[in-house]
């Protein structure tokens, strides 16, 4: 009987995140119809509706460092993102093909996401010379 209740909590917790995921990007889909001004309306399209929504999930579902995890992943790829923007606002405004400029841009934020993340690590095992070690 309590296999089918966890079953039961796992199904709702699944349709749970589905709602907030898929209400995070509907609403800024809305602020981007609403707004008149599409340039500014842009800066909501690069509002990290899923990474909040997934560092959330995490961090309920596996603790403080799995979240911390994920959010650390999410630095590269919205690094990626501006990559990703970049090269796809220049693919448009050079080659004015839409789709294969949508790809290029796709293209680059994986390749600069994964760059990102390869010097972040990188970074992160490197000692730090201002840290100040203290012998116990």
């Amino acid at each position: 009987m309590d296999g089918g209740n966890d079953h039961e909590q796992k199904h709702h917790r699944f349709v749970s995140e589905i709602c907030l995921r898929s209400s995070a990007v509907a609403l800024c889909y809305i602020l981007l119809i609403i707004i008149p001004w599409k340039s500014l309306a842009g800066i909501f399209a690069a509002f990290p509706a899923v990474m909040i929504s997934a560092v959330i999930i995490a961090g309920s579902e596996k603790g403080r460092t799995e979240a911390s995890e994920v959010a650390y992943g999410a630095i590269a790829g919205m690094c990626g993102g501006l990559i990703c923007v970049l090269a796809t606002w220049l693919s448009i405004k050079n080659m004015n093909l839409l789709a294969p400029s949508i790809v290029a841009g796709i293209i680059c934020w994986l390749i600069g996401s994964t760059a990102f993340f390869v010097l972040m690590k990188k970074a992160k095992k490197k000692p730090n010379p201002l840290q100040v070690k203290t012998h116990a």
